[in-house]
């Protein structure tokens, strides 16, 4: 074996790769809630829930995050090992941090 493939780092971040593809299907079934979910109570109410936007942006943000890492365009561990994206939505009522 050459060096590069006994190097205990590459090894590790191949297995983050694996584990993180794995989180990324099931964060599509996630979305697939939030966008049904959406989409009934949309039906319903006749507009949109604001947490469920926010939530959906997060989302999106973590999956970018995975996408990133995944490709090693970028070497930054996404969520549970950093914090997770928060989105910029502003929701009525709701305090700012």
């Amino acid at each position: 074996m050459t060096e590069q493939y006994e190097n205990k780092s590459t090894w590790l971040r191949i297995l983050f790769v694996a584990l993180f593809w794995v989180v990324f299907h099931i964060t599509q079934l996630v979305i697939l809630a939030v966008v049904i979910g959406q989409c009934l109570f949309t039906l319903f109410s006749g507009k949109p829930n604001q947490q469920l936007m926010k939530l959906g942006e997060n989302l999106g943000r973590y999956v970018a995050e995975i996408l990133a890492f995944v490709t090693f365009n970028a070497d930054k561990r996404p969520f549970p090992f950093n914090d997770f994206p928060q989105s910029g939505i502003i929701i009525e009522g709701e305090k700012s941090s």
